[in-house]
């Protein structure tokens, strides 16, 4: 019993509650009186647990003098729990990670992302806190799909620009109400010493490759690019309004020159 307890009790019920549910599964359904026997619980307790079981659906109740309990089956209450632990952790995840975005937002302008679950929490929280719209370039179209839903959703409640310079062929996902756009040759000086040196392929530094796969821009003031340096994939998020402007302004330059490309 006592092993059991403790695995019911790491799966979210309380100690009594463990020992009045394993009672019950034991004897197969019974009255507060040889609950109390058979799980140890003291006797003034059984009745309010039991009945908190059944507020839960873990027993049902056969109403009478006196009252006898029935276990809902074992494999059904354990997945109950079990899927009550995943949504908890979920939300601690979600709240703790809103909880250190803040934090850095707070102290610190530009800092760096490492590791594919943190980059994709970091893109979610942009989505989620835009005002007015959102512009990305797209890169790696090989990749695009792990954000196709999260761009999608943000199209259904603000401007959302794709620009892709690539064309649309390869586009594995729709993308919603977002426009795609196929950027043009605007500028000779942006076409040949950022264009072409930037977006077009990589940049080698002192032995170091970057690759550059996405430019997430929130409004005009969170930036975040994702790259890859020597095949392994970063980020860096940036909110210092100097740099993120500045970027936002070569975004428009490019979209207000870019064809639109008709959807499917």
């Amino acid at each position: 019993m006592e092993s059991l307890t403790r695995s019911l009790t790491t799966l979210g019920l309380r100690e009594y509650e463990a020992r009045v549910y394993a009672a019950l599964v034991g004897i197969g359904e019974g009255t507060a009186r040889q609950i109390h026997a058979v799980s140890g619980v003291p006797r003034p307790r059984v009745y309010d647990i039991a009945e908190g079981l059944a507020d839960r659906g873990f027993v049902t109740v056969r109403r009478g003098s006196p009252h006898v309990y029935i276990p809902l089956e074992p494999a059904v209450v354990v997945q109950r729990l079990k899927q009550a632990m995943d949504r908890a952790a979920t939300d601690a995840v979600r709240d703790l990670d809103a909880l250190s975005l803040d934090a850095r937002a707070k102290t610190s302008p530009l800092w760096y992302v490492v590791g594919e679950w943190s980059i994709r929490r970091h893109v979610e929280a942009l989505a989620d806190g835009i005002r007015d719209d959102l512009s990305v370039v797209c890169m790696d179209y090989g990749t695009l799909g792990e954000f196709a839903r999260l761009i999608a959703g943000a199209a259904e409640h603000h401007p959302v620009d794709v620009l892709l310079p690539h064309g649309r062929r390869g586009i594995p996902r729709p993308l919603g109400n977002a426009r795609l756009l196929a950027p043009a040759e605007f500028c000779e000086f942006f076409q040949e010493h950022i264009f072409r040196r930037v977006f077009a392929g990589p940049i080698a530094v002192e032995g170091t490759e970057f690759v550059l796969e996405y430019i997430f821009i929130a409004d005009d003031r969170v930036c975040m690019i994702i790259y890859a340096q020597n095949g392994v994939r970063n980020a860096v998020v940036i909110t210092l309004p100097f740099i993120t402007c500045v970027q936002k302004q070569y975004i428009r330059k490019m979209i207000a020159h870019a064809a639109v490309i008709a959807p499917l």
